[in-house]
């Protein structure tokens, strides 16, 4: 036998109107998950730029390597020995002793171009340092910009789930009222328990992901893992502009990590250099004077190393195995990094294909469904299963398409870290 609804119309009113509200506002602006500090994109990137140890690492190298500079520019400084003693005199049956000492000034000059190298190696050193930094300090923005998609899209998702909760517990207040008053079956207020329970467990879930969105950030920002967080934005919510034209190309020619590999293979062309340099010989000269009170010798000196055929040879050899295998590198980095933004393209069209299935009008007949399905199990006009049906769907479809709007986001930060460079336009933008 059916059990008429109409008696309890205004209990279920006031849980349909809300119920009716919150999926209003959830498909436009989920609720945050809790309050606290807002989080905006910029501030993020900025905080987490500034609290790097590893910029902080590399910015130190740099002025070690500054310093490098510095001493391959001095020259050989002089060398000046002072040598003194007593020299013993006989003549005939006597004999007597007299001062005897000697002074040298000497300069090594290095061997033509030797000097003019080292200067040269120790500012490429300088310019890898900081092509390194440009790179971490693109990268690490990389990384907080899909680390902060993440987690506004859990924010999205929790707030969804929790309006869900909200929705199931009201119709579960209702139910009770109609089984005690007799006008419900047992079956429906076990159905409308059981909602709440996988309501329950929705919530959890998407409280977990949110966890583990801020321990990630949270490390990205140099903050305490378990630090409150709460960023603010909105995520973009259509499939997106058509990608720039060759991203390929573009990676080859502007991924920090190519050119950073590129001025190695430099420096160690210049290695190469500085070992063969090495086996040249380096010229010592300088004046010296020998004094004694009855002779006093003036003369200059010159010195050069007597080196062997296999003098600097092993030198040679390393340096000649260090440049093969930094070439060697740069071609399996070459190949890296066009799988690696083969694989982030099809990433983001695959996201953006889907994310197009969730067209406007869908996600507006959608509402409308849900609404009218509400209206239906008012009217006693619909069944209980079907009213429970039509509201999981709508939350199930838009926590899906929440889903869909993070992974396009997300794919896109993916796809930047993979070409090394900004793409035209980002997928997060502050609230006003």
């Amino acid at each position: 036998m059916t059990v008429s609804k109409f008696p309890f119309l205004l209990v279920l009113a006031g849980g349909i109107a809300a119920f009716s509200t919150r999926t209003a506002r959830c498909a436009d602006d989920p609720i945050p998950p809790d309050s606290g500090e807002k989080l905006t994109l910029a501030a993020a990137i900025t905080e987490a730029l500034a609290q790097s140890p590893s910029l902080r690492l590399i910015e130190a190298d740099i002025d070690s390597a500054r310093g490098e500079v510095a001493t391959a520019q001095q020259k050989p400084t002089a060398e000046l020995t002072f040598s003194p003693g007593i020299r013993r005199l006989n003549e005939g049956t006597s004999s007597h002793r007299e001062f005897l000492g000697s002074l040298e000034l000497s300069r090594t000059f290095l061997f033509p171009g030797k000097r003019e190298l080292l200067v040269s190696i120790a500012e490429r050193n300088v310019e890898l340092r900081r092509l390194a930094i440009d790179g971490l300090r693109f990268q690490l923005s990389a990384a907080v910009r899909k680390g902060f998609y993440e987690l506004l899209a859990a924010q999205n998702i929790v707030g969804l789930r929790r309006q869900q909760l909200e929705s199931a517990q009201t119709f579960l207040e209702a139910t009770t009222k109609r089984v005690e008053s007799g006008y419900a079956s047992d079956f429906e207020a076990v159905k409308s328990r059981g909602d709440v329970i996988t309501a329950r467990k929705l919530v959890a879930a998407a409280e977990g992901e949110i966890a583990a969105a801020k321990v990630e950030l949270n490390s990205l920002l140099g903050r305490d893992l378990s630090a409150t967080l709460v960023v603010s934005g909105t995520l973009d919510e259509s499939p997106g502009e058509n990608l720039p034209g060759d991203l390929l190309a573009k990676a080859l020619a502007e991924n920090p990590s190519l050119r950073v590999q590129a001025k190695q293979a430099e420096i160690a062309g210049m290695n190469l250099r500085r070992a063969r340099l090495a086996r040249k010989p380096d010229l010592t000269l300088g004046p010296s004077i020998e004094y004694s009170p009855s002779e006093q010798i003036i003369g200059l000196s010159a010195s050069i190393p007597l080196l062997n055929r296999n003098y600097g040879r092993g030198e040679v050899l390393t340096a000649t195995a260090e440049q093969r295998k930094v070439l060697a590198e740069t071609d399996r980095l070459r190949r890296e990094i066009a799988g690696a933004v083969t694989r982030a393209v099809t990433q983001l069209e695959t996201a953006r294909r889907q994310l197009a299935l969730y067209s406007p009008d869908y996600l507006d007949q959608l509402k409308s469904v849900a609404a009218q399905a509400e209206h239906s199990y008012a009217q006693n006009v619909t069944s209980l299963l079907i009213y429970l049906d039509a509201k999981r769907t709508y939350f199930d479809t838009l926590a899906d398409y929440q889903e869909a709007v993070a992974q396009v986001a997300t794919s896109k930060a993916a796809l930047e870290s993979a070409v090394g460079a900004p793409l035209a336009t980002h997928s997060s933008t502050p609230n006003p």
